[in-house]
């Protein structure tokens, strides 16, 4: 007696790379992610990663960001340490222009690192795209500042 065998075509590694990708986006796709796509280091109180790295406060950044990525954006947000704006500052209330990269309708928001320190920018979803690196909080100028 002869057993017959049905020849099975494999799975190409291709797309078995491809299934267990999807099961592992799916499964943190909602996380709190960043992005440097929009990085601005060309206005007067902006700041670029070197400079935040001769005064401490990269190294800060990352652990503030670390920490973020692990929940999704939206349950982060208290209005203190991350707080979304909505639009960009009026020109009374910063000394930051908005860059033209940046779509006009833009979510942004702001997170405290560490004092006057902030990373400004805009949301999408659940990414943080982040603009600015501003090391004395001139984005969004406070009343203390403004007096207003």
């Amino acid at each position: 007696m002869s057993i017959k065998f049905k020849k099975r075509n494999p799975q190409s590694i291709i797309s078995q790379s491809l299934q267990s990708k999807k099961k592992v986006v799916g499964i943190h796709a909602v996380n709190f992610k960043v992005s440097f796509q929009y990085i601005d280091t060309s206005q007067k109180f902006g700041s670029g990663f070197k400079d935040w790295q001769s005064v401490g406060l990269l190294s800060k950044m990352l652990e503030v960001l670390q920490g973020y990525c692990c929940r999704p954006l939206l349950e982060q947000v208290d209005g203190s340490k991350f707080t979304i704006y909505g639009d960009f500052p009026p020109k009374d209330k910063t000394f930051f222009e908005s860059p033209v990269s940046i779509p006009e309708d833009a979510n942004w928001a702001r997170i405290h690192i560490t004092g006057a320190a902030i990373i400004a920018g805009h949301i999408v979803t659940d990414t943080f795209y982040i603009v600015f690196l501003d090391k004395t909080h001139k984005f969004w100028l406070t009343k203390r500042v403004t007096q207003n």
